[in-house]
């Protein structure tokens, strides 16, 4: 087995690589890395792992789940002259009462699957996915299964083969990951905020930050198979659980956090969409296809989705609907403006991998992952996390915290070169499109006259569906077609070569794509689900605005102060800090709020007076410290207006922290993250406090 022995490896990389049922080609034969299966028996001993090097539970995955770590991982092998072989039986078959149905053929989970050299080379499968893999001609199931439908020359017209293994399936592992934060000794680096124009005004949309103290969980719990053609089998994928994941437990890794003001990210995606009606078109099209009609979006984290696969069945659907004109769509726009927040971070993540891939050796982007929090799970609040998944890293997430905290060249050009290149997409795109009948008829005469017909008509008529600004997606069309059309496309090897490269011809990026946001298999959705969550035009506006940003320590605001004060508030994590002499109650409110969410510790140091008598009751019944300076004391006037977040963010200008010092009148403020500055501010705060409470 030495030429299978490279099984060490280690971060995500591995458990992609060594994928339980994944082919392993070898110099005599295959190699597959076969593991136990929840609610299957197997006839034999498998011996997949030498050694355990580490266990852990996963409870926020499922109770009990146990994870391993194997010290080497051991594929079985199969060879021309070996006999041997490993089938798996779904327990359902051990009841002898139990007759195969529908309800079987509608699950994913196949209920045999045998692997022998025989199988892997000419295998047979089940059209309705309830058989994986077999060696028999004649179906095993067939005197139990009330679906058998006989044929002439085969034993069922749904068991099919002989086909190889390799042309059967792609397999993937669904791969469970999870980032936390280190303890007390995460030391965080404020890199820069993300500072965008909404309208005529400046919002803080983010922070970045760096850690070297971040942990990561990432194991595979399932391994799952997609049929390479569309009339291979009746059903998108099948799945196998395993009884215990396989996977690994990181600390003190290094990463990028991207923390997100909510408030302010909602009211982006919102001008956005009201600006951009292209944006809207795609983010229409992509939510209502995904989601379908309702009323409540959301997304599974850690267990498989299904939202792909009916999701490509429903655009088929929607293709007839428009080519007959009657399909609708209406778009909440409270989820369309959900949804398009987690699309602008679900692909800022991927493009952030792409970028650290740009710098170095493109297969270390293996080595990186990343990890969501966000509303449409059920998260608080939203923060994208990307780490180097093995120990030590290469250092090069460090070098990128390096590069965003300068402003260096280097990024800032690569970032332009992103843009120029989404820009170079969309022209090649749209000449596709416009060029729509030239490529068809460069088909006459080689595919069938109805279907080149009714390839135009879909794209001829979907700009008069419910989503003008955008187009079909290819891939939908090839199974729609591929459906509708199958005897003429398979005709013979020259119509099918000829299908495939028609569908190569259409426009192909539906508003992302591998080459554009750098999806990959690292991505925490599916194949199928990749096309929905990811945006090209969205990400491409944000990445715009980092020449207002990038390599900044400073930030200076002039108008919309109190909609700074509330985007930086909301990006406190443990502590708020304020000098104001005065103070007013509406203030106190919004740090009720982002106190009651985030049990923050806040402080806030003012004059006794009057006038703040109202903010100060409130604040105080709110648990919140207040400090009441005299007005006139031998410490001097206070006339400092600071507000400190975490000790690393700094608001101070000419305005109070009252409502009208915010809003009404003419004011300058500075935003300050320089962490020497930030020493400086918090050495004040402290010493002002130090001071009064020694005079008492």
């Amino acid at each position: 087995m030495s030429e299978y022995s490279g099984t060490k490896r280690s971060g995500i990389q591995a458990l992609y690589t060594f994928t339980p049922f994944k082919l392993l080609f070898g110099k005599n034969g295959y190699g597959l890395v076969l593991v136990p299966i929840l609610y299957y028996k197997n006839r034999n001993t498998i011996d997949w792992k030498k050694g355990i090097a580490d266990n852990f539970n996963v409870p926020y995955y499922r109770r009990d789940f146990e994870v391993i770590r194997p010290n080497e991982i051991k594929p079985y092998v199969f060879t021309p002259n070996s006999k041997n072989s490993v089938e798996y039986m779904h327990h359902l078959l051990s009841n002898s009462s139990h007759y195969i149905d529908m309800n079987d053929a509608a699950s994913p989970f196949p209920l045999i699957a045998k692997y022998s050299y025989s199988s892997l080379i000419n295998g047979y499968y089940c059209k309705y996915g309830l058989i994986l893999l077999h060696d028999s001609k004649e179906c095993p199931l067939a005197s139990r299964c009330k679906l058998f439908k006989p044929k002439k020359g085969r034993d069922c017209e749904y068991y099919n083969g002989p086909m190889p293994y390799e042309r059967l399936y792609t397999v993937f592992p669904h791969i469970v990951r999870r980032i936390r934060e280190g303890g007390i000794d995460n030391k965080k680096r404020i890199l820069t905020l993300i500072v965008v124009k909404i309208g005529n005004s400046d919002r803080i949309l983010g922070k970045i930050e760096f850690s070297d103290k971040l942990n990561l969980e990432a194991f595979s719990d399932a391994t799952i198979f997609y049929a390479k053609a569309a009339d291979l089998m009746y059903k998108d994928f099948l799945w196998t659980s395993y009884e215990k994941g396989i996977g690994f437990r990181l600390n003190n890794l290094n990463g990028l956090i991207f923390k997100f003001n909510d408030s302010a990210l909602n009211d982006y995606i919102s001008f956005l969409i009201k600006s951009n009606q292209e944006i809207e078109d795609w983010l229409c099209a992509k939510m209502f296809i995904y989601f379908g009609n309702r009323n409540r979006i959301y997304l599974r984290k850690f267990s498989l989705s299904q939202n792909g696969f009916n999701a490509m069945n429903r655009f088929e659907k929607l293709i007839d609907e428009i080519i007959s004109n009657k399909a609708k769509a209406i778009c909440n726009r409270d989820n369309l403006i959900l949804f398009g927040s987690f699309i602008l971070v679900h692909t800022l993540a991927h493009v952030i991998i792409n970028i650290g891939t740009s710098m170095v050796n493109q297969a270390i982007s293996a080595d990186y992952t990343y990890y969501i929090e966000h509303p449409i799970f059920g998260d608080v609040s939203t923060s994208v996390y990307v780490v180097e998944s093995i120990y030590g890293g290469f250092g090069y997430l460090k070098t990128l915290s390096t590069m965003i905290n300068r402003g260096d060249q280097i990024l800032r050009k690569i970032l332009d070169n992103l843009t120029q290149m989404y820009n170079d997409h969309e022209k090649r795109f749209n000449s596709s499109l416009s060029n729509l009948n030239g490529i068809i008829n460069n088909f006459i005469g080689r595919l069938d006259n109805n279907l080149l017909r009714r390839t135009l008509e879909i794209f001829q008529d979907w700009v008069n569906g419910p989503f003008p600004r955008t187009f079909p997606y290819h891939f939908v069309i090839r199974n729609y077609l591929g459906e509708r059309y199958s005897s003429v496309i398979n005709r013979d090897g020259d119509t099918r070569q000829a299908f495939k490269d028609m569908i190569a011809a259409l426009p192909l990026c539906w508003d992302g794509c591998n080459m554009c946001v750098g999806m990959d298999k690292g991505c925490m959705f599916g194949p199928y689900d990749q096309p929905f969550l990811i945006s090209r035009k969205i990400v491409s506006e944000l990445i715009k605005t980092h020449i207002d940003w990038l390599g900044r320590n400073t930030f200076s605001f002039t108008t919309n102060l109190y909609n700074v004060f509330k985007d930086l508030i909301n990006l406190a994590e443990n502590e708020i800090k304020i000098i104001s002499p005065w103070i007013s109650k509406e203030i106190i409110n919004e740090l009720k709020k982002v106190k009651k969410e985030k049990d923050l510790r806040i402080t806030i140091i003012c004059l006794d007076d009057k006038s703040n008598s109202e903010a100060i009751t409130e604040a105080e019944e709110n648990e919140m410290r207040v400090v009441k300076i005299p007005s006139i004391s031998e410490q001097g006037i206070i006339h400092s207006k600071i507000m400190i977040i975490d000790d690393a963010i700094a608001l101070t200008g000419s305005a109070n922290f009252t409502i009208n010092g915010l809003t009404k009148n003419i004011e300058t403020e500075m935003v300050i993250i320089d962490p020497s500055e930030m020493v400086k501010l918090t050495e004040q705060f402290n010493k002002i406090i130090m001071n009064y409470e020694s005079n008492k």
